[in-house]
């Protein structure tokens, strides 16, 4: 009988062992932090007003402008002659120097503005899901609540951090491939090459994910240091203005935002990333956060 004792005591260890693996780590997230990332995606998602902003967004940069850009540019009257100045000429692809005022003018807004519409959408999606998931949450109390469970501070910024940053990367997809359709709509009526090139590429699938985490762990710095949620936004300012003064600054004609450059901003971005990312969780305690109420 003795013998028998080992066999059923590791048999009763077993199940323990196994829900400890459960509730322990699964790949890089813990069961807890899943679990806080599907709330707060479905919280930000089920807020009205939230979800109206974040589907709008999209809407606007990738289709509406785009799509009211293309359709003023083939109607408007065009002088005889008329061609772009020399200083675009220079930055645009050599094609173009075949083409005529209305094609020059879509090729230039497609290649040199439209960039900097669809980055808007990442930065802009993702600070204000940010500010919902952090500072609006402080606002309600729902996050002083929520520190004061037996989940860890740390796990209640990875999974606001994660959610905030997989949904600005998903309306960033679905931008793009809104932007794609109405691009090539009008690529095809005006008889102008389709825009898509590496740099897009680029900047759907690196520029893009990154400038979302950096605008949401920008937020997530911040958290201590606003009152109220309309604060919060204020910062998308912040973050669109370099983004916006580089491809700006291309309609002067002394450079081009390439290839090249979209890979060393991404590097760049991708750094900020992990050193804002740290800066921002060792300031995620809750003595820091609850010190000062926003509505005190």
């Amino acid at each position: 009988m003795r013998a028998q004792e080992p066999a059923a005591h590791n048999q009763t260890r077993a199940p323990k062992q196994a829900r400890r693996s459960v509730e322990g780590k699964t790949g890089l997230f813990s069961s807890a932090e899943v679990l806080l990332v599907k709330k707060d995606m479905g919280a930000i998602w089920a807020q009205k007003s939230q979800r109206s902003l974040l589907m709008a967004l999209p809407l606007i940069l990738a289709a509406v402008i785009p799509a009211v850009y293309f359709v003023a540019i083939s109607l408007l009257p065009v002088a005889m002659g008329a061609k772009l100045p020399q200083a675009l000429l220079a930055i645009l692809p050599k094609y173009v120097n075949g083409l005529d005022y209305r094609q020059s003018w879509l090729v230039a807004f497609t290649d040199l503005l439209c960039p900097l519409l669809f980055l808007c959408v990442p930065i802009l999606t993702a600070a204000a899901s940010a500010s919902y998931a952090f500072v609006t949450e402080r606002e309600s109390g729902t996050l002083e609540s929520l520190l004061l469970t037996s989940v860890d501070a740390k796990a209640v910024f990875n999974a606001k951090v994660t959610s905030c940053t997989v949904l600005s990367a998903l309306i960033s997809g679905v931008a793009f491939v809104i932007f794609s359709i109405t691009a090539v709509v009008a690529d095809v009526f005006a008889g102008v090459p389709l825009f898509f090139s590496l740099d897009w590429l680029v900047m759907a699938f690196l520029m893009a994910p990154a400038l979302s985490l950096f605008s949401v762990v920008f937020v997530g710095l911040i958290v201590t240091r606003v009152h109220s949620t309309g604060e919060s936004l204020q910062t998308m300012g912040y973050l669109i203005l370099p983004v916006a003064a580089i491809y700006l600054a291309q309609f002067t004609g002394i450079f081009r935002v390439n290839l090249l450059a979209l890979l060393i901003i991404s590097l760049i971005l991708a750094i900020l990333d992990v050193v804002l990312f740290n800066a921002a969780a060792r300031g995620f305690a809750p003595e820091k956060l609850l010190e000062d109420e926003p509505n005190e």
